[in-house]
């Protein structure tokens, strides 16, 4: 499950507080205020983001929660992990914010993906950020685990 927060700011209304939450990643995201769930917002085949259900939102409210959405990690390392290892990975799949799993194709070397995966994600993924990728081939059974350490900030 993933969870995230939104502070909605409206010079005519209090600010609001949303709790945005998925448990899988082919799910659209329920919004609670409180604990009530007050909406659902989906991603379109637009590239935009709409309200599916619930109370009325303001269409800012939910542009910015899809902004914020669009921004985590967990939206966009998939994809950039298979374009950096195309002939390698088959398919990325979202566990949770920081569990990941990678899907190699069924005839990849395990050992040679290691190899360069290990050293790759650091480069990819945010530095103050711990993850965890369990890496497996298609139809193949076993599996083997890369954590990516967070980075400590040299500057500070």
């Amino acid at each position: 499950m993933i969870e995230l927060s939104y502070s909605y700011e409206n010079e005519f209304l209090a600010n609001t507080a949303y709790q945005l939450m998925r448990v899988n990643m082919n799910d659209p995201w329920l919004v609670l205020s409180g604990s009530d769930v007050v909406g659902i917002i989906n991603h379109d085949e637009n590239d935009s983001w709409q309200q599916i259900a619930g109370e009325d939102m303001p269409q800012d409210a939910v542009r910015g929660m899809g902004e914020l959405i669009a921004m985590q990690q967990f939206s966009w390392l998939p994809r950039l992990i298979k374009k950096q290892w195309p002939e390698y990975v088959q398919e990325v799949i979202v566990e949770s914010e920081k569990n990941y799993e990678v899907v190699c194709h069924k005839d990849t070397c395990p050992d040679r993906f290691k190899q360069r995966f290990t050293p790759g994600i650091h480069a990819l993924a945010k530095r103050e950020t711990e993850l965890v990728f369990k890496v497996c081939r298609f139809n193949v059974s076993g599996y083997y685990q890369v954590v990516k350490t967070r980075t400590a900030d040299r500057y500070a």
